[in-house]
């Protein structure tokens, strides 16, 4: 364990004004959604994803009003063999006195462009939403998450970077050296539901009093309402970015909604999908599995708009191929459900579709509302917006 670096007083005050303004304003926010989207890379080729985010990370922009900084990369990225799960650590580094500001821990829970219908697929199938287990393990609050949010964990538990340390290992050796800086933790989509479990796993692992903040972006619930009690208890400032207009953070806390969504924009939801959220409501009830989302104390509602006709999210033969996969996961989630579902009411998805990837997608759904919340420093989109049509 190396020596804890030495700096100047006056470089000291603006590393320790930014850590304040980690753990108690939204100051950095575009800065984590900037490392969620990153950790989307190359979706179709996790090895090629790992090259690109150590080759980008330190070309990152960092905001003005902070320390003097640049992106390192403290840990990983690791991917598991499928793509489906890809978590690093970047480290904002002040350039003045060598010392980190903080360390993001960054999840990426699933594809969006390569394979959109891993939106709903993952949500439901890998989810577990019926199943639901104790978390964490030793708790008396009845806190509960899904089956499958709690084997995703243990996956990202055991990922082992170049030097053979897991994630809680490196953050130990962070913090030996760094026991000031803050520990945030990030993801967009089912990585903002790994986000909440994974902050409330570190809190149990990592020494006492470390600081940790979790921030989600567009992230279904984890757990029921002993869960986001302990959660909130336990982590008192952890902001909830959502989109009021995206389908993901509606799930499993608000599947009646999700039947209403997008009527104003002409694309209601389809037959199809209503049949499906109703006979899979029914599922959750009478399993007595409940969800909770986070309190609006701890809630960013961000204002979504329809899709302009002129805007595309991914080109057309990708936009085929996720209606064409989206429709057979219907079908098969019909079957489990025991629910008849007409061939025909399959049919007619494709607009529907559309609004969802445009409305969930970071560059699309998320970046300009984060960026023009309040308190929130704005840092220049360092992404290409071709698929969104020059947005």
């Amino acid at each position: 364990m190396g020596s804890i670096p030495v700096a100047a007083p006056s470089s000291i005050d603006a590393l320790e004004a930014a850590r304040q303004r980690v753990l108690t304003t939204d100051f950095f926010a575009l800065c984590y959604l900037m490392l969620c989207n990153l950790a989307y890379a190359a979706e179709d080729d996790g090895q090629k994803a790992v090259q690109q985010i150590k080759q980008s990370l330190p070309t990152m922009p960092v905001p003005d009003g902070t320390v003097t900084g640049k992106w390192n990369l403290g840990w990983g990225p690791q991917v598991t063999l499928d793509n489906s799960n890809l978590m690093y650590a970047a480290e904002l580094v002040d350039l003045q006195s060598e010392m980190p500001a903080f360390s993001a821990v960054v999840i990426r829970g699933t594809d969006t462009q390569a394979k959109p219908s891993g939106i709903l697929k993952q949500l439901v199938e890998d989810l577990g939403a019926e199943r639901q287990m104790i978390f964490p393990d030793s708790n008396t609050s009845g806190s509960r998450i899904a089956e499958g949010t709690k084997t995703g964990l243990t996956v990202l538990n055991n990922f082992t970077d170049s030097s053979n340390r897991t994630l809680e290992q490196y953050l130990i050796d962070f913090l030996g050296t760094n026991p000031k800086a803050p520990v945030v933790v990030t993801g967009h989509s089912l990585g903002g539901c790994q986000t909440t479990v994974m902050a409330m796993d570190l809190f149990g692992r990592l020494p006492e009093g470390t600081k940790i903040v979790p921030n989600s972006f567009a992230a279904p619930t984890a757990g029921n309402a002993g869960f986001i009690g302990l959660y909130e208890q336990t982590f008192p400032f952890a902001p909830r970015w959502f989109n009021n207009v995206d389908l993901v953070p509606m799930a499993f806390a608000g599947l009646g909604g999700i039947s209403q969504l997008w009527n104003q924009c002409g694309r209601p939801a389809p037959e199809a999908v209503k049949i499906i959220l109703n006979a899979f409501g029914l599922l959750l009830k009478s399993v007595n599995a409940s969800y909770n989302q986070q309190s609006p104390l701890n809630s960013r509602l961000l204002s979504g708009a329809c899709q302009p006709p002129a805007k595309t999210v991914v080109p057309t033969l990708v936009q085929n191929q996720a209606v064409a996969e989206i429709q057979s996961l219907l079908g098969d989630l019909a079957a489990r459900l025991h629910v008849a579902l007409p061939n025909v009411l399959l049919s007619g998805i494709s607009d529907w579709v559309q609004e969802l990837l445009f409305q969930h997608l970071i560059l699309t759904g998320y970046w300009q509302a984060v960026a023009s919340s309040p308190n929130v420093a704005r840092v220049p989109n360092p992404f290409s917006p071709s698929i969104v049509g020059g947005a």
